[in-house]
């Protein structure tokens, strides 16, 4: 198990300046952060951005399988909506394969439904979404991860209450086993576990062996706060117990939030602390 970053760890430089920092730091793979995705798709040459990013890569001997696409409304009621999510998402699954990206994370998002007829056409499109991101994916050699959500919070309702769709990992496999595809799988938010007050060790084993991403941060239970591992409430020895009982070989990768506004020098000496804190959870 090898542990690794999100590129956002450092907000402020382009994706291909992190890396030799990540590389530093000790971090051997990670996830590319929507935020650099975007500003591939926004550059003057986006395919030779995505393509130099790759090649840094493999300079660095740095591994990054995975990279969180936009936030799509699977599953939502807007017609329009889901047409223009599919034009954003194949062309950031396009470039994110040249960028040698192999996993893209999605939301089972599908909007608020305020009737239980909604919500079922919701339940229904999901899963249409859900099998054409699949579709779109395997023409690039692509696999799709669905993340799970937390509950709302606040004065947020639907016709569910404060459920959201996704924050139980069964419902996560019910869409992996609705759509069939072998390019699908789940990708694990730890800090969504957390706010959700279950166990991140049994998470995992939930997941089982259709875990393929990992989005590991930390929190107190009651806010989505992104911090370092062992800085919050979650268990992580067992968490990390069930990954070896689970057979996870993957990026144990950390989705902190990056210091904005710091100086370079102290957000390289945190990514330092914080690539140490992980190597001692996945060796202990």
């Amino acid at each position: 198990m090898d542990i690794g970053a999100t590129t956002h760890i450092i907000i402020e430089l382009p994706a291909v300046e992190v890396l030799p920092y990540m590389t530093e730091a000790g971090f051997r793979g990670g996830e590319l952060a929507l935020v650099h995705l975007r500003q591939f798709a926004e550059s003057a040459h986006p395919t030779r951005t995505a393509e130099q990013f790759r090649v840094r890569c493999d300079e660095l001997g740095l591994q990054i399988p995975q990279v969180h696409l936009s936030v799509a409304a699977m599953g939502t009621l807007d017609a329009d909506q889901r047409e223009a999510d599919f034009a954003r998402m194949r062309r950031e699954i396009e470039l994110s394969a040249l960028a040698g990206v192999r996993i893209g994370v999605l939301h089972p998002v599908g909007g608020w439904p305020t009737t239980l007829a909604e919500q079922r056409e919701i339940e229904r499109l999901r899963i249409e979404d859900f099998a054409r991101a699949c579709e779109i994916a395997a023409e690039h050699e692509f696999t799709i991860a669905i993340e799970n959500t937390y509950d709302a919070h606040g004065d947020e309702r639907s016709a569910m209450g404060r459920r959201r769709f996704g924050s139980l990992i069964p419902e996560l496999h019910s869409v992996v086993d609705a759509v069939g595809a072998d390019n699908f799988g789940i990708c694990l938010d730890t800090g969504h576990t957390n706010l959700i007050g279950l166990p991140l060790g049994e998470a995992f084993r939930q997941c089982g062996d259709r875990l393929i991403a990992t989005h590991v941060h930390d929190n107190d239970g009651h806010q989505d706060q992104h911090i370092e591992p062992t800085r919050g409430t979650i268990d992580w020895p067992d968490a990390i117990a069930a990954l070896r009982e689970i057979g996870w070989d993957g990026i144990f990768n950390l989705e902190i939030a990056p210091l904005r506004g710091q100086p370079i020098e102290l957000q390289t000496l945190r990514m330092r602390q914080v690539a140490k804190t992980a190597e001692w959870l996945v060796t202990m």
